[in-house]
């Protein structure tokens, strides 16, 4: 019993039709379960289960009814189907709940075997919300307020059963019936599109938790749709959206399934939400976004579709389809610091390499989107120039070149070199093979400032630096290099600076630079 109100209290109540004072005795707050592990009265339950099935219930009471019924299965009582001899099953289990607040059962505990401290029968509860979440579809535009209320509560009631009020779910014949209809699950997906946010929320927690808690094939026998479906509630920030993606993805050959049938704007979308999840979860735990497998794949389709890049050399394309292959190695730049890539890593390692040397070659022919900017002032805020055009007194401001980060090219060789990094880290058979591949001397190719290749200098320092480590051979290699003189710096030049290399020839130091 609550100490808020008695189940006596709540008949004259509702024997009166007083409803006003029942929405100021009856609060939601008292179905849960209390500190003092008082839980809320069975009675009272059964007298609430028969005011929400009846067909002259105001809506705002209907309302409260599922609020305190969806509360009261969190944790209080489990479900548990209750038989009474003589009373007849009708719809919504109208008679039964009749019968235990006019007879008292639920206080007669001596004279009944049903556990009615601990259990509820929720049967009648469950038929009537799916029948008011199906009837109800067709015509959601045109809900009021308290009817979307009312839509919302019942998928929430549901949830929160299956649950935590039903410990074997899968065993609850009652309640799988009425859920396992294909037109109400379509009804839940439709929902988690619902401009109205609260109601795509409760829909997106049904559906996280229905992945979780009901048989696996609930919602995956069609597992594109499920997936299309999930998509724009988790690119919203709907967490259970984005958790339940993820959970589906990671069944047994689900991803490669769903990304090699959707279309590349769909691929898009799951990459950067993939790659979203992984940069955030990639210093703890990228078992929670990826497996093992899912990565081989990724880093197999990369490798069969990285050469799209090269096609970007000279313009830039409208086409999206490089974007795919950038995202894959951004994911790739991550999860190699923690996964060992071990089916593909050789053809990872080969592709990189191979890749890396053919935009490095093709940024040294002529000048385009792969040559690297080593003078950076050309990119710096100050090279912005306004001009004023005379006859219309428009002005534009322009910079020195053209927005390097709209390129597809922006990066993708530094990403390259930290995939190259990660792979060859303490891992003798990849140093080896790299240095097979003649992949070493590339690098220190590669071992300057680029403006289009932020870090490109350090992620190459560290890429020859795990390359050595614990390798002599890859060492020789290095220590074997000869010294041909210093560079000229065009940067350092501009400032009226230049390097020199002191007499020894051990060191090398900035200094004035002359002019004639």
């Amino acid at each position: 019993m609550t100490a808020h109100i008695t189940s006596q209290k709540l008949k004259i109540i509702i024997n009166e039709n007083n409803w006003d004072q029942l929405l100021q005795e009856i609060k939601p707050k008292h179905f849960v379960r209390q500190e003092s592990g008082i839980i809320p009265d069975a009675g009272i339950l059964a007298q609430l289960c028969q005011i929400l099935v009846s067909e002259i219930t105001l809506d705002m009471i209907k309302i409260l009814c599922l609020k305190c019924l969806g509360n009261s299965c969190l944790d209080s009582y489990k479900h548990k189907q209750h038989t009474i001899r003589n009373v007849e099953s009708v719809q919504y289990s109208k008679n039964l709940y009749d019968e235990l607040v006019e007879s008292d059962l639920c206080q007669q505990g001596k004279n009944c075997d049903y556990p009615h401290d601990s259990h509820f029968p929720y049967d009648g509860v469950v038929e009537w919300t799916v029948y008011y979440i199906k009837s109800h579809d067709e015509s959601m535009d045109c809900l009021t307020d308290k009817e979307l209320d009312i839509f919302r509560l019942s998928i929430q009631f549901l949830c929160n059963l299956f649950t935590y009020a039903c410990p074997n779910v899968t065993s609850a014949d009652n309640i799988l019936r009425y859920i396992n209809c294909d037109n109400f699950k379509q009804v839940i997906l439709n929902s988690m599109q619902s401009d109205y946010k609260l109601l795509a929320s409760a829909a997106c927690i049904y559906v996280h938790n229905a992945l979780k808690k009901l048989p696996d094939d609930h919602f995956t026998n069609d597992e594109k749709n499920l997936y299309l479906q999930l998509i724009k509630p988790a690119k919203e920030n709907f967490t259970s959206a984005k958790d339940a993606l993820l959970f589906l993805l990671q069944r047994r050959n689900i991803f490669e399934n769903i990304y090699s049938s959707i279309a590349i704007s769909e691929k898009l979308e799951l990459l950067e939400i993939i790659y979203n999840e992984v940069w955030t979860s990639w210093q703890s735990d990228l078992n929670t976004v990826l497996t093992e497998d899912q990565a081989e794949f990724l880093t197999l389709t990369f490798c069969k579709k990285s050469d799209l890049i090269l096609k970007t050399v000279d313009t830039y394309v409208n086409s999206i389809d490089p974007t795919e292959v950038i995202l894959i190695l951004n994911i790739l730049g991550l999860i190699t610091t923690q996964y060992k890539i071990s089916k593909n890593a050789r053809s990872l390692l080969i592709n990189c390499k191979y890749l890396l040397m053919s935009l490095h070659m093709m940024g040294k022919e002529a000048d385009n989107y792969f040559t690297p900017i080593t003078n950076l002032s050309k990119v710096a805020p100050s090279a912005k120039r306004t001009t004023v055009d005379i006859e219309t007194n428009d002005i534009e401001t322009s910079k020195a070149i053209d927005d390097l980060q709209e390129h597809p090219a922006y990066g993708f060789k530094a990403g390259l070199i930290q995939v190259i990094a990660n792979i060859v880290h303490k891992n003798k058979i990849c140093q080896d093979l790299f240095r097979e591949i003649d992949g070493i001397p590339l690098l220190l190719d590669c071992c300057n400032i680029d403006a289009r290749n932020p870090l490109i200098l350090q992620w190459t320092i560290l890429a020859l630096r795990n390359l050595c480590e614990g390798n002599p051979e890859n060492q020789e290699i290095i220590r074997n290099c000869e010294k041909k003189g210093v560079p000229d710096n065009p940067a350092l030049q501009e400032m009226g600076l230049t390097l020199h290399e002191d007499a020894d020839g051990k060191s090398i130091r900035i200094a004035p630079l002359r002019r004639n």
